[in-house]
């Protein structure tokens, strides 16, 4: 079978896919979603238009999964906030994101914008939720990923900032962190569920594409082992030509 050709990237930046953490390809796939991390760099400016445009003539559809609120969790913990505060602030940064970036995907003509909340809405979300929260206190191999995945987090955060990141809030931190990560889980088997596709994403692999990939988890809802993932990263054009006026 001819391997596929695709135009040349012509943007600042070139994406480059990395060793892919499943057995499956994005070559395998007619949709990519693309999970959005508010504030970080690598889903703003030219580094997301060079992935809008990666995208354009490699999926039939692209999803971009605008997860805002889920964000209030660490919000609450680094700001200090109520949960409701923490939501404000979520669903605020969400939008500014929209706001600054959806026009990047024009080139592509079959894109669906999801923010968080329209997957809590969802009818099964509920109950999806109380499974993994179930699971989480059942199944031991579930319990000790997350808590590994909350305490190398931790860790990490502490060498970054020691007096935000002391032993005195440790109980909260893994608290609201094991909230998150419940919750995102949950989420996740829904869009594995109801929307074959991988999840494309720069930087490190996501906890919740990951967990149980490839196998039937007994009490475990339906899509959570179905997680399709593949990283990439950036480099400079070499062949980007910059217009001095």
């Amino acid at each position: 079978m001819a391997q596929k050709s695709y135009p040349q990237q012509i943007g600042t930046y070139v994406v480059k896919t990395k060793s892919e953490q499943s057995t499956h390809s994005w070559q395998d796939f007619d949709m990519a979603r693309l999970q959005i991390s508010v504030g970080q760099d690598y889903h703003e400016g030219e580094k997301m238009q060079a992935t809008a445009d990666w995208c354009a003539p490699r999926f039939k559809k692209v999803m971009v999964c605008v997860n805002d609120s889920l964000q209030r969790f660490n919000i609450m913990f680094e700001y200090g906030l109520s949960e409701q505060e923490a939501y404000i602030k979520s669903q605020q940064d969400g939008q500014f994101w929209v706001d600054g970036n959806l026009h990047k995907f024009s080139g592509i003509s079959n894109l669906e914008l999801k923010r968080w909340d329209s997957w809590l809405a969802e009818p099964e979300f509920d109950n999806v939720l109380k499974k993994i929260q179930t699971l989480y206190v059942s199944n031991r191999e579930f319990r000790e990923a997350i808590d590994q995945n909350i305490e190398s987090i931790w860790e990490r955060r502490r060498i970054m900032n020691s007096n935000k990141y002391r032993d005195s809030r440790r109980d909260e931190f893994e608290a609201l962190s094991r909230r998150y990560l419940l919750e995102e889980i949950a989420v996740f088997s829904l869009m594995f569920q109801h929307n074959e596709g991988i999840d494309i994403y720069p930087g490190t692999a996501i906890f919740a594409a990951l967990v149980f990939q490839e196998r039937e988890t007994e009490g475990a809802p339906k899509g959570l082992g179905k997680g399709r993932f593949c990283r990439i990263d950036f480099s400079h054009n070499k062949s980007h030509l910059r217009v001095i006026t």
